[in-house]
């Protein structure tokens, strides 16, 4: 049969049963290798590796900006520390503190902390900030300066250097801040002085400090009795005696132990006045007590003290004389009971067993 034109040409029907079924792994007439699931290698070389490599990356970068930090000059720390912009000073600060905090050393493995042409910067940028009166506009921001140096000065053991400017800080008429960060600064270096058996002698500072003690301002007559501790002078002991009868509490522990320090037993009556009188009346220790702000600060200022004073009996136990190891333990028994708070009972039966009772 001849088509005509126009006629449409079908396809001549077929046995569709005959027709070969389509294969999922097959494109066009070539097979597909089977799909296999990933191996744990697989996903170890795609994820781990790279991983790894950024972490490796990330460790040397920061390996190097912390050997940056170390080893770059400190000069440019102390120059930013000089700045008027106020993040470049207080990210300076940070840095340097950072570096004196990890008794990090110079190329010359001198370390920081007593490396004098530092202390000398930082010494001299402090007094050129105490010699200039702010104006009053800038009140806030050379406060701010001054803090941060004299905090500086305070992690130096340089005392020959420091001392003179930290004495400058806390005379009378300062700002009460700089005046306390001054103190607080005495006191921490100081501190690491006496732990490493090096005497300090400054006669200056000392007037200063039993000048403040006579103020009116606590937390300043607080701060000044801590700091008279590290000086091993007559006139410092003398006032650090009297101000065991201070009406102040925390004061007359401050003398306490500052005298303890100094190998002094004559502050052993102020630790255990404080025993004494929580021995006697539970309720000064009571947790349920306090019912307003200023019954809960007298509250902590009590447990503290009595927390404090038996840490300052147990270093002192092997020092005190059998009668003396009798009475305080008398003193202390009361606290153990079970009717006290549990942490009073946990402290007062630790140094019971270093009284020896």
């Amino acid at each position: 049969m001849t088509n005509e034109p126009g006629d449409i040409q079908r396809p001549p029907p077929s046995d569709q049963s005959a027709e070969p079924v389509a294969d999922e792994n097959r494109i066009g007439d070539e097979e597909l290798p089977p799909v296999e699931p990933p191996s744990p290698r697989f996903i170890a070389q795609l994820f781990l590796i790279p991983a790894l490599i950024v972490g490796g990356i990330v460790g040397l970068v920061l390996f190097f900006g912390w050997v940056g930090s170390g080893t770059r000059d400190w000069q440019t720390l102390v120059t930013n520390l000089g700045r008027d912009n106020s993040h470049r000073r207080g990210r300076a600060a940070h840095d340097l503190a950072q570096l004196l905090n990890s008794d990090h050393q110079t190329a010359r493995n001198t370390p920081l902390r007593q490396h004098p042409p530092l202390a000398d910067a930082i010494a001299r940028l402090a007094r050129q900030r105490l010699d200039n009166e702010s104006a009053a506009d800038q009140q806030a921001d050379h406060r701010q300066q001054l803090v941060l140096m004299l905090g500086l000065l305070g992690l130096l053991d340089t005392p020959e250097t420091t001392f003179p400017v930290l004495g400058l800080a806390i005379t009378a008429g300062r700002d009460p801040v700089v005046r306390k960060t001054g103190l607080e600064a005495i006191a921490a270096a100081g501190k690491r002085a006496v732990d490493r058996d090096a005497a300090i002698d400054d006669p200056a500072t000392v007037d200063r400090l039993i000048s403040i003690v006579s103020e009116n301002d606590a937390s300043l007559r607080r701060d000044a009795t801590a700091a008279l501790g590290i000086f091993r002078s007559a006139a410092a002991r003398a006032r650090l005696e009297s101000l065991l009868d201070d009406a102040d509490a925390i004061t007359r522990y401050n003398a306490a132990a500052a005298l303890v320090h100094q190998g002094s037993q004559k502050g052993l009556p102020v630790f255990r006045n404080f025993l004494q009188s929580a021995a006697d009346d539970k309720s000064l220790l009571d947790l349920d007590r306090p019912q307003t702000s200023d019954e809960s600060r007298a509250f902590e200022e009590r447990w503290l003290l009595v927390r404090l004073s038996l840490k300052a009996i147990g270093n002192m136990a092997e020092n005190l004389s059998a009668q003396q190891r009798a009475d305080i333990a008398r003193v202390i028994t009361p606290l153990v009971s079970d009717d006290r708070a549990a942490r009073i009972r946990i402290d007062s039966k630790r140094v019971l067993q270093q009284l020896g009772h």
